[in-house]
């Protein structure tokens, strides 16, 4: 009998308000950790596609018009001979690189693979991705049911995800029609079901469509050509557009320090300095909680508060915590490099009668004091007393203002 799993609860209040580390792309808009199934027609060219794809990553180079994270590649080439392998590079690129390893066996699902997979991460600790061509090399189970599908692919999602890369699986289409790409993967549902993203590769006369799509990413339709070996992308190349909130949110606070206000005044004020940028006023914190770790390198702390039914974030900057030095960031013509995490930063969530915030475990969050009402100081004053004795084995009750 499978053992009962115990169940544990987390409040919507508390998701809202835990940092989230933002969806990271391997191959922008297209590949990021988890599992991932292309599917293409017999003979399209899954295989110089996938050989592509590990090149650009492996070199941080882009691929399709997309920018790609820079790092180690395995490709488990499981229907293929060193002399294949050889010939497809050799039309592929005259510059080879140490960041792509291939293998040309591989154990099955649940006879050693997750083991592989394992080995992989620890022979290799900056691998991004790994591609296994094909999927029915590493398959041991003949059932043909959804069940079966989804429990075997499970297995490999669990790794993708424990290891944080991504596991590309290389498939073959059936011969059908259908007006839903995605319908035409072979096998049940349960292999599209449990995939995080799906790439489905198909005829379209002389050219090629490539339908993406996925839980992490938006759905995209990109037309193809062959030329030669590479097949080339005959859309626009998508605009990339670099991630500058957390330096947007740096110099707008060395400026004023310290703002406290509604999410939409904050916008507003942020709008007046960076007028060519949009900023949401539904999504600022979330924004602000899915860029912590940039924002906390950075001096600056957050936390929200509500009283009398209005609802406000405060931002707080301390040059000394500002692994940029104080410098600013957001130049008229270039965007520097993130700056690396202050090692001491702490993630730490603390909740004080529905009072968020975000600071170090004993530091009451650095906002002017004539800003702030005489409760929240009180009842911050107070959780910093409770916390203190608690260290001490002391148990107080949460202040209450009723």
């Amino acid at each position: 009998m499978t053992e009962r799993k115990k169940l544990e609860f987390i409040s919507s209040v508390e998701i809202m308000n835990t940092p989230m580390k933002k969806q990271r792309f391997i191959v922008d808009g297209m590949i990021y950790p988890g599992i991932h199934i292309l599917s293409g027609d017999p003979k399209i060219g899954k295989s110089w596609m996938m050989m592509d794809m590990c090149l650009a990553v492996a070199k941080g180079e882009k691929f399709l018009g997309r920018k790609t994270e820079r790092g180690q590649v395995v490709y488990m080439a499981l229907e293929d001979t060193f002399i294949s392998l050889q010939s497809r590079m050799y039309e592929l690129t005259d510059e080879p690189s140490e960041n792509l390893t291939f293998t040309l066996l591989a154990n099955s699902i649940g006879s050693g693979l997750e083991e592989d997979l394992r080995d992989c991460k620890k022979m290799f600790p900056d691998l991004k991705m790994v591609i296994i061509d094909t999927l029915q090399k590493i398959r041991n189970n003949i059932d043909t049911k959804y069940g079966a599908d989804y429990q075997e692919l499970s297995v490999l999602k669990s790794i993708a995800d424990q290891l944080g890369i991504a596991i590309v699986l290389v498939h073959h289409n059936r011969k059908a029609h259908d007006s839903n790409p995605n319908n035409l993967i072979s096998g049940t549902n349960g292999i599209a079901g449990c995939a995080d993203g799906l790439l489905v590769f198909t005829r379209n006369g002389e050219n090629a469509k490539l339908h993406i799509s996925g839980r992490g990413a938006p759905s995209l339709e990109l037309n193809l050509k062959r030329e030669n070996a590479k097949w080339i992308l005959l859309d626009d190349a998508p605009e990339s557009k670099p991630d500058i909130f957390s330096f947007m949110i740096h110099d707008f606070l060395i400026e004023n320090i310290s703002v406290n206000g509604t999410a939409s005044e904050i916008c507003s004020m942020l709008k007046e300095k960076f007028p060519q940028q949009e900023f949401n006023c539904n999504w600022l914190y979330r924004d602000l909680l899915q860029h912590d770790d940039e924002i906390r390198s950075l001096g600056i702390e957050y936390g929200k508060a509500k009283s009398n039914g209005i609802r406000s974030i405060f931002i707080h900057y301390n040059v000394d915590r500002d692994s940029s030095g104080g410098k600013i960031l957001c130049t008229e013509n270039s965007v520097p490099v993130a700056p690396e995490s202050v090692a001491n930063a702490d993630d730490s969530l603390i909740e004080v009668d529905g009072i968020e915030l975000q600071s170090e475990e004993n530091t009451v969050p650095a906002v002017p004091v004539e800003q702030m009402q005489g409760e929240t100081l009180i009842a911050m004053a107070a959780e910093m007393m409770r916390r203190n004795l608690a260290k001490q084995g002391i148990i107080v009750p949460a202040f209450s203002a009723d």
